[in-house]
């Protein structure tokens, strides 16, 4: 796949560093949703969550995870300021192709969203 958006300058993203900062309870959740959905994208922009749910990614710093209230207060606002596409859910967080894309090796599906490999996903 060839990275394009549209001649917008870009820059590569580090997905592990990403990850780190969902996890890291300083920053506000709204924005660790954010760091979350770039950090577990695939290639077609749906975050898996390595065998983890977005609720213990977002654990504070004792370990406790927030409400499902909460968390889903927090993605409704993720929504609002463009930090992930009005698809997202808890179970599968979305970024928008105009923001992210991977090419390479990495999956290419969701079975939250109902993606196999041979559909294409619109831009």
């Amino acid at each position: 796949m060839t990275i394009n958006f549209n001649g917008d300058p870009w820059g590569g993203m580090n997905q592990a560093a990403e990850r780190r900062r969902a996890k890291d309870p300083r920053h506000p959740l709204v924005y660790r949703i954010g760091f979350a959905a770039i950090g577990w994208a695939n290639n077609v922009g749906h975050s898996r969550f390595d065998g983890l749910t977005l609720a213990q990614i977002l654990a504070d710093k004792r370990g406790d995870v927030p409400a499902r209230q909460t968390i889903a207060k927090a993605i409704r606002k993720a929504k609002e300021l463009g930090l992930i596409d009005p698809d997202s859910t808890a179970r599968c967080l979305v970024v928008s192709r105009r923001v992210f894309q991977r090419g390479g090796r990495g999956s290419y599906t969701c079975d939250e969203h109902g993606i196999s490999r041979s559909q294409r996903v619109p831009g």
